[in-house]
């Protein structure tokens, strides 16, 4: 479940990410009531089986049962905080009427990996946020410089909107032309957007984008500084191209 919305004193709103028809909104009768048989089912967060009905334009949940409860996203407010803002990003990315079975495994994968503690928080943020960014049409291409074709060998850039990368000696000469058109077309700046690489953060990208999703975080980066710019370029890449911010970022960033 990726929203709830209280409504009355015992109902609740709903919206679900489903493998067959995408996002979709729900009312659940008295899923806020002590009593009620679906309450647990309809936490947020929660993987749940749903037996539904329409009556008119509208859905209704008439029993519900639990799949995969999380509970160790309520445990601590980091977790909750990055699984609200997966929830979020899912929501986004997701259509209505459409298959999503693939962002379905990847959030719920990436929720059992924060549940369970199996990897950092800024890996599976970021593998999250490329995948996510991939699924939605944005795969940049990783595979060597887009102006010389050569492998990034010591240090180089992703050209975030273009969704190109650039080695070292193309990158220098490449900021140089970019600083000299934001210089003559300053409404430009924000469309202009590089994050640094170095080899290693180039095949974790490679690996986040293209590995199957049961094996999507089985990588490591033990320099921080990679890390960092890893973690950095994947969040870039993903807003600029969804053009928008998510208030739940902001607060799981406000968290350190």
């Amino acid at each position: 479940m990726l929203r709830e919305i209280a409504l009355g004193e015992h109902d609740k709103l709903l919206t679900l990410l489903t493998p067959g028809d995408g996002k979709i909104t729900v009312s659940a009768k008295g899923a806020r009531s002590q009593r009620s048989k679906i309450g647990s089912a309809t936490k947020l967060f929660t993987y749940s089986n749903f037996e539904i009905y329409k009556k008119g334009e509208s859905r209704y949940i008439k029993d519900a049962s639990i799949t995969e409860p999380f509970f160790g996203l309520s445990e601590d407010i980091e977790k909750m905080a990055l699984a609200s803002y997966l929830c979020e990003v899912a929501s986004d990315i997701t259509g209505e009427g459409v298959s999503s079975v693939d962002i379905m495994r990847m959030t719920l994968n990436s929720f059992y990996a924060i549940s369970k503690g199996l990897y950092s928080l800024p890996i599976i943020k970021g593998v999250y946020e490329i995948r996510a960014a991939g699924l939605s049409g944005y795969v940049p291409d990783l595979e060597g410089c887009a102006v010389c074709s050569e492998k990034i060998t010591k240090s180089g850039m992703l050209d975030v909107m273009n969704g190109c990368i650039y080695c070292e000696k193309c990158a220098e000469k490449h900021l140089n032309d970019a600083q000299k058109e934001m210089y003559e077309h300053p409404e430009l700046a924000e469309r202009i957007v590089y994050c640094r690489l170095t080899p290693n953060t180039v095949a974790a990208l490679r690996y986040a984008l293209f590995s199957k999703s049961s094996k999507m975080f089985s990588f490591e980066l033990t320099e921080r500084d990679e890390l960092s710019f890893f973690s950095h370029a994947c969040e870039k890449y993903l807003l600029h191209h969804l053009e928008r911010d998510f208030d739940t970022l902001n607060f799981y960033k406000s968290l350190f």
